[in-house]
């Protein structure tokens, strides 16, 4: 099993700037991905478009986990969820709520507060479902 947690080689505040820096990214990001799900039908490129996008926000966002001192693995696990999670509230507030993106900022920001406030504890919260998720 690996160590979910270890002490950030950077400071503290070095790595909680970086994650927040990386969920402005995702929800600066959001709105391109709604014009590319809009033009689908149309082109034949805005799919991938938005697979990019998407993709940009997953290593953005891990990588940004990862230097708060959760192991790789873990801070992949985590950050491929929270892209998920945001991603699906984004789009359903895109639908029914105008200005949506400072809505989903502000989920964003309770939702990752937990991995700045108690890494460690997040961490392990994460292996636990990890090892249910993927035993063996």
């Amino acid at each position: 099993m690996i160590e979910p947690y270890r002490s950030p080689a950077f400071p503290p505040a070095f790595g909680a700037l970086v994650f927040a820096a990386a969920l402005v990214l995702f929800v600066a990001l959001q709105p391109v991905a709604m014009r590319l799900r809009a033009e689908e039908h149309r082109t034949w490129w805005a799919s991938n478009g938005r697979d990019v996008v998407n993709a940009l926000a997953v290593v953005s966002i891990s990588a940004s986990v990862w230097l708060l001192g959760i192991a790789l693995p873990l801070a992949i696990f985590l950050g491929c969820t929270l892209t998920l999670v945001l991603a699906l509230f984004g789009t359903f507030l895109h639908e029914r709520v105008a200005g949506s993106w400072r809505l989903v900022l502000a989920i964003a920001a309770v939702l990752g507060a937990p991995l700045v406030i108690v890494p460690g504890e997040v961490a392990m919260a994460a292996a636990w479902c990890f090892s249910a998720l993927f035993p063996g």
